[in-house]
């Protein structure tokens, strides 16, 4: 009769040992905590996107709904009507919410949920916050140099 000493003592004899070497690694936005956390992300630092979108957006539903291009001073976005009623109140939060949307892009720059190698960390942060400067810069620029009259028809 042999005896097999166990090292564990919780352990039964015919378990079967797991080591972490046999399973791959989880993916890194594999749970929905981690993809709800980036999504938040995402909608945060993409704001000066939404925003230019925004516009460009409801200028293209008046485009689809008038048949031709919405001009400025001549297609009113307040009388077109339909879905644009609604879709028209979008630029305008966004505007508004602008003080407290910036800086709160700004800062998800230092808190991206993508954990990358410990040792890039330091340099992907200020990274992202450059992007995101460089970013805001470009759509203020669009926004003011206004390409096909957009903002001007907007805020007719």
């Amino acid at each position: 009769m042999s005896m097999t000493i166990n090292a564990n003592p919780y352990q039964t004899p015919d378990a079967v040992d797991v080591s972490l070497d046999d399973h791959p690694a989880p993916h890194p936005v594999g749970n929905f905590a981690t993809r709800y956390r980036l999504t938040v992300w995402l909608l945060a630092f993409l704001y000066p996107v939404w925003l230019l979108g925004s516009f460009y957006l409801t200028w293209f539903i008046a485009w689809v709904q008038l048949g031709h291009r919405p001009r400025p001073m001549l297609d009113d976005p307040k009388s077109v009507g339909g879905i644009l009623d609604i879709a028209y109140y979008l630029p305008g939060l966004l505007l508004m919410l602008m003080p407290v949307l910036v800086p709160l892009g700004f800062a998800a720059s230092f808190f991206c949920p993508v954990n990358p190698r410990s040792g890039r960390r330091h340099v992907i942060r200020p990274a992202l916050a450059v992007l995101y400067i460089s970013l805001c810069a470009i759509v203020l620029l669009t926004l003011r140099s206004d390409p096909g009259r957009v903002v001007e028809w907007w805020f007719d």
